[in-house]
């Protein structure tokens, strides 16, 4: 069955409930908007493979990385109307620290808390739930350590060793990691699965396909399927540009085969 530009208009309408920024797209061009509501809210944020919420924190992220503030601040209020909480929102541009920058998230964090201000009952949720931090680099290496075993394996941990960083830049690369593995993936805002989707999208969003690579296997040791994975740089590149899904399909290729799936 085919689906026609009305189908997809009459889906977008009936999404319009997670849309809740009014856009002056249409004033400005019509032919733009023919395109791109149906498109994206009547289209790919409604292809089988990948839930709701894990659209929106791929997008949220990819958006991240691209700095534009109407686009990011746009995504946020998408997630929080969904049912993503403050806290979790907050929690993506954390994650992300090691992944896309200092800069691009301090600048989601401001963002985000910008728009969580607009709303009594967002502002009520933001709640920080604290964090139980480690006293030393030593021992957030060993808990990150723990974590890269128990959610992708051994070979996690030997990539982490045999890293170039490792090699090259070993004090640093242990900071690093410790804070990283150690701390932020250890935190309760975001589970394994939100987090791996978050990672994914930015990477494909920044083009670090080597990176982009090794965590495609990750995400394939932890439970995610093809599909999901998949649909997760389809979503993403969207606000990217499709050359960058094409680049980052041409990856997941690759990592299927090397693992026979």
């Amino acid at each position: 069955m085919m689906t026609t530009p009305d189908e997809l208009a009459r889906r977008a309408d009936a999404f319009r409930e997670y849309r809740p920024a009014q856009s002056t797209m249409p004033a400005i061009s019509p032919e733009y908007s023919q395109i791109q509501v149906p498109l994206m809210w009547g289209g790919i944020w409604q292809v089988p493979g990948l839930d709701l919420k894990l659209r929106s924190f791929a997008t949220i992220s990819a958006q991240c990385v691209n700095g534009w503030d109407f686009g990011l601040r746009h995504q946020i209020k998408v997630g929080l109307t969904m049912g993503i909480t403050p806290q979790q929102i907050k929690g993506i541009f954390i994650q992300l620290l090691f992944y896309a920058g200092i800069p691009a998230t301090v600048y989601g964090l401001l963002q985000a808390q910008q728009v969580i201000n607009e709303r009594e009952d967002w502002r009520a949720a933001d709640v920080s739930t604290g964090a139980d931090w480690l006293d030393t680099v030593e021992e957030k290496l060993q808990r990150g350590s723990e974590i890269r075993r128990q959610h992708w394996g051994e070979q996690a941990n030997k990539d982490v060793e045999g890293s170039l960083a490792q090699r090259m830049v070993p004090e640093a690369s242990d900071i690093v990691d410790g804070y990283n593995f150690g701390e932020v993936w250890a935190r309760a805002d975001l589970s394994p699965k939100e987090r791996m989707v978050c990672v994914l999208a930015a990477l494909m969003a920044r083009g670090h396909w080597k990176q982009l690579r090794q965590y495609i296997g990750y995400a394939l040791d932890m439970g995610f399927d093809q599909r999901e994975i998949c649909e997760v740089f389809s979503q993403s590149g969207w606000y990217r540009g499709w050359p960058h899904v094409e680049d980052a399909l041409d990856q997941a290729k690759a990592v299927f085969e090397e693992k026979g799936v």
